[in-house]
Order: C-alpha cells, then structure tokens, then sequence
C-alpha cells in the first residue's frame, strides 16, 4: 500500500535527524512548535524523525524519503538546533542547491560552522567574525547540517561515497561519517559538504539566518581553529 506522500508529494521533507539517546529542549520543542505555524500558506511539507544509532545513517534515510516522495527539498532541522520561525521560507526563496542558516559549534573551542578550504594546507578554516558582512548571503564550502536546506534533485548529480572502512563499503551513500574512523576523518555534514564542493555544487550560508546550538553549554563568539582533514584517496577537487 502507497502512502498518502507517494501520492500527493510534499514540497518539502523535515527532517529530524536522532542519533543515541534522544535528547529534546523544551525550549526547542516550543520553537518548533511556532516555526511550524510560520510555514507558508500552501507549502506541502513531511516531517519526519529519523532515529538511528549513527546520525550518518539518519540522514541517508532522509535523503532516501526525500526522493521517493518526490520532495523537492530535504530541509534538516536537528533538535538540539532553535531556528527562527521564517527560517524556511527565506531560504526556499534563495533558490540554491545547499544554503543553510549560521550557528556556532556548541563544543570548545566554538566556532561559525561556516567554512572555506583553507588557502595555507589541507582541511577546512572557519569563516570568523568581522571577515563577512554580517546579514550577507554567503558561499562557503561548508556549513552544519542542523539547520540546511537541499535540493532533492542535487543527490541525482552528487556521487555516493565509496570508501572501505575495515574491509567493507562505507553504507552511507551521501552523509558518511569518518571521524574516529579513518586517519584524519570528518563529521558526516562536512565529508556532504566537501562531495558536494567536489562536484561543483555551490553551497551557502546565510548570515541573517541565525541559530542558536542548544545544550548544557552555549557558546557564542567566534573562534579562530583550522580544521585539518582529508578523505583516504580523494583530494579537494
């Protein structure tokens, strides 16, 4: 038996990503609850959790929905990721393949999760601070993931990973996650991200977009670390 997305499909699939133990903010679930009523009159949206031992995995299986309900965006909203309500209106409007909103790593040292190759050697150096007009859209070459719109049609031009991790093809398709698990791996948002750089298609930030990482530690400002990793066998390009 179909479902009722197979045959009215969503013009967009929300995805919430879980991975382990499945920790939700109340102040997330109430700023969810208003970006819901945000939504534009006459959108189509799924939303969708996607609980999983390993978060690569849960967003490959919403890359999968997206596709078979015809979506034409995947929008990754992650519950520990507080949005505001117009969020995905203003990015649908960009009209981009990847752009996503700003937020900061919530670990130390914190950091714009928005990046660029760096120029000096290998891996990605965050954009900080006072190096961007703040409210721009921006491109960057990578971003998080908690809070990214895709074009569905972007996983029919990306080439899914094929990597051997301990003897065996990597599962993920698009999202792989190599930190830990490969010299000089990465988390599953910048190894999509780099892919996705690889194969041309532009990724973008926008400032004025600007989230907040919740939990028991926030941090705000920018910092200033490089972040230095490869993939076994690929180079940037």
């Amino acid at each position: 038996m179909s479902g009722a997305w197979e045959r009215n499909p969503a013009d967009v699939l929300i995805a919430i990503p879980i991975s382990g133990a499945e920790n939700t903010f109340y102040e997330w679930s109430d700023n969810t609850a208003e970006f819901l009523k945000a939504l534009p009159q006459g959108l189509k949206v799924i939303r969708q959790r996607f609980p999983e031992p390993c978060i690569d995995i849960s967003r490959d299986k919403a890359v999968q929905m997206a596709i078979q309900s015809g979506a034409k965006w995947l929008f990754f909203l992650d519950s520990d990721v507080i949005v505001p309500p117009d969020t995905l209106e203003r990015l649908i409007a960009w009209n981009k393949d990847v752009v996503g909103g700003l937020y900061v790593r919530r670990h130390n040292p914190p950091f714009n999760e928005m990046l660029r190759f760096n120029p000096n050697g290998p891996g990605l150096k965050p954009i900080m601070d006072g190096e961007f007009a703040d409210g721009d859209l921006i491109e960057c070459d990578a971003i998080a993931t908690g809070c990214m719109l895709i074009k569905t049609e972007v996983f029919e031009r990306l080439r899914p990973f094929q990597i051997t991790i301990d003897g065996q093809p990597a599962r993920p398709q698009f999202f792989l996650w190599t930190e830990y698990r490969l010299p000089g791996g990465s988390s599953e948002d910048f190894s999509f991200c780099i892919r996705a750089r690889q194969q041309g298609i532009q990724i973008f930030c926008d400032t004025s977009i600007k989230c907040k990482h919740a939990g028991p530690i926030k941090f705000i400002p920018s910092g200033n670390n490089t972040i230095g990793f490869e993939f076994m066998g690929e180079t940037r390009w």
